[in-house]
């Protein structure tokens, strides 16, 4: 689902959303800790998962792309959303041409404009389980 010019896609109902995620990515391990008296008073740290962050910006519909145009609604109406209805399946496109895959949900969205400009937003996700390499 890599959609040339755009580094991330997003399956929306029928439609393809594409954008490009900003420089802030984030893969933080999780950890959990242990001591036990084999331990010896040593703590054991084991990583159990990885919580994954990210930004998006300048979404838009390429499921036709004889008619491109902004997603802001759909990116609106999905941040509304609770529960199972609020996961999105996604691809992320590496640098080196790697693409992964997973699900996330939406947490946070912003729109800001000025009196000469178009609103421009922003969209803020969080990684639900796995981020999986397909390629």
């Amino acid at each position: 689902m890599a959609v040339e010019g755009y580094n991330i896609a997003f399956k929306i109902g029928g439609k393809t959303l594409a954008g490009r995620t900003q420089d802030d990515m984030t893969i933080a391990a999780r950890v959990k800790e242990s001591q036990t008296k084999d331990d010896a008073g040593a703590t054991q740290v084991a990583i159990v998962g990885h919580d994954v962050t990210f930004r998006a910006t300048g979404l838009v519909d390429v499921t036709n792309t004889s008619n491109t145009k902004v997603y802001r609604d759909t990116m609106l109406e999905n941040s509304l959303k609770k529960g199972s209805a609020a996961i999105l399946t996604f691809v992320y496109e590496a640098d080196n041409g790697d693409s992964y895959t997973g699900s996330c949900i939406i947490t946070n969205y912003a729109e800001s404009s000025n009196a000469s400009d178009e609103a421009t937003y922003t969209v803020d996700f969080r990684v639900t389980g796995a981020m999986t390499l397909v390629s």
